[in-house]
């Protein structure tokens, strides 16, 4: 496939290093993402995870099904009860709108509170579904092929754009809305390796190389990493004024983070 998207000079070869750097570290503990088997579980999962460290939405999952033990009780609910269960998580109005829609949207399209018809789809037809669903973008999308479909897809969240950036498997100026990106990188990392792979960017991205306050002295691909873009809290310097190599004003970093933002959206 033709992509406009092209990786940084040397990017491919950095994507196996990380893999398996990352592989080495971390082991790929996915059971600590706490994903859905259920395709539409995980699809509300994905929604509630957005700019959501994993263990607050994670909690928050919990007491959503605590209160609505069938999604049927959340269809009938108002925004206000379902937002009252999200408060803790924040953005709770915001998420609870996209849950609402998301429900009703799935009712009117499928006949049924259920999106197991799309596990006879082929992965095209079954990420274009999903992207039609309100609250979900591509990403959202292929970690529901991912996780929940067993897709060989790879998503591209806030913890993974990050890291590829920070590390230059991407250049500084890629931007994460354009989904010849994400195309792009999926290309260049082997299907049987990407389930594994993101697993340990999330917990690397929420670990270590963390949006805010990065643990650059214990990372454990710290030399492979072409420290770009990282906040200048993550250096010290006995100059004054003195600028990382890779600084990028605040105004920048924002124009560049998903979805227009500088917290984190993570598939699990």
């Amino acid at each position: 496939m033709n992509s406009a998207f092209r990786l940084a000079p040397g990017g491919r070869a950095r994507l196996a290093v990380l893999d398996h750097v990352l592989d080495e570290a971390y082991g790929a503990p996915e059971a600590m993402l706490g994903n859905q088997a259920d395709p539409l579980d995980e699809t509300i999962y994905v929604i509630l995870s957005f700019q959501t460290g994993v263990d607050r939405f994670k909690e928050t999952w919990q007491c959503l099904r605590s209160v609505f033990r069938r999604w049927e009780d959340a269809e009938h609910a108002s925004v206000g009860q379902i937002a009252g269960v999200l408060t803790p998580a924040g953005l709770h109005r915001q998420k609870a709108r996209a849950i609402e829609r998301l429900l009703r949207t799935v009712r009117q399209t499928f006949g049924e509170l259920s999106l197991n018809a799309l596990r006879s789809m082929s992965d095209s037809d079954a990420e274009r579904a999903l992207t039609r669903l309100p609250g979900l973008s591509w990403k959202g999308a292929r970690c529901v092929l991912l996780y929940s479909l067993d897709r060989a897809v790879f998503p591209i969240d806030g913890n993974t754009f990050r890291v590829f950036q920070r590390t230059g498997v991407i250049p500084q100026s890629a931007v994460y809305r354009r989904r010849s990106l994400h195309n792009a990188v999926q290309e260049a990392i082997p299907p049987e390796r990407r389930r594994r792979f993101h697993v340990n960017l999330v917990i690397h991205g929420q670990r270590t190389c963390r949006s805010l306050g990065p643990k650059c002295a214990s990372c454990p691909a710290i030399k492979c990493c072409a420290r770009r873009n990282l906040p200048a809290l993550a250096y010290t310097s006995s100059r004054p004024g003195t600028r990382p190599p890779g600084h990028v004003d605040p105004a920048a970093r924002r124009r560049a983070a998903p979805h227009g933002r500088t917290g984190d959206s993570t598939c699990g």
